[in-house]
């Protein structure tokens, strides 16, 4: 009887800590503010699939936003001119409007990565995107990304494809 007793009250411990901790990290994600990420596929390049599993982000783009909001707007901007296996996030237009609302964004800002972020902004301002790949990979670097490295720029071809297929 003593046995059963002891094995019962490790199993409720074992089960209260799983739920405790299962608790405190949904918690922790729930105050990062962050947008829930949906998983994308993107077919073998030589196909010019693109599957339309992003989610379409609402264009509108807020007043005011903090940094970590900043970097989900940077990242999913990034999709439609970037290569990566697996994308997560949705699919964001890269336009001009949204750019220079970004940029005023992030020049009225203390963001710690500001530098940064400008200097994005102002190559994309000028249609330059070569620089897609490196800010989309350190932005995914920063928030612990594991699956969906960008490994190299779209061709003209796919761009159109991502961009048909998404928006």
């Amino acid at each position: 009887m003593k046995q059963i007793l002891t094995t019962t009250f490790i199993s409720f411990a074992v089960i209260a800590l799983f739920a405790a901790g299962s608790y405190w990290f949904i918690q922790r994600e729930a105050a990062k503010g962050g947008e829930p990420e949906v998983t994308a596929d993107i077919k073998n390049p030589e196909a010019q699939k693109i599957m339309d599993d992003l989610e379409i982000a609402d264009t509108k783009i807020p007043e005011e936003m903090n940094e970590a909001r900043l970097q989900f707007y940077l990242h999913e901007m990034t999709h439609s001119k970037v290569y990566a296996e697996d994308k997560w996030g949705a699919a964001r237009p890269t336009t001009q409007s949204d750019i220079e609302k970004l940029l005023a964004i992030v020049e009225a800002s203390d963001f710690s990565e500001k530098a940064f972020y400008r200097n994005t902004l102002q190559d994309w301002q000028k249609g330059d995107f070569s620089n897609a790949v490196d800010v989309h990979n350190t932005i995914w670097h920063w928030h612990n990304g594991s699956i969906g490295k960008a490994t190299r720029l779209m061709t003209k071809e796919e761009e159109q494809a991502y961009i048909r297929t998404n928006f």
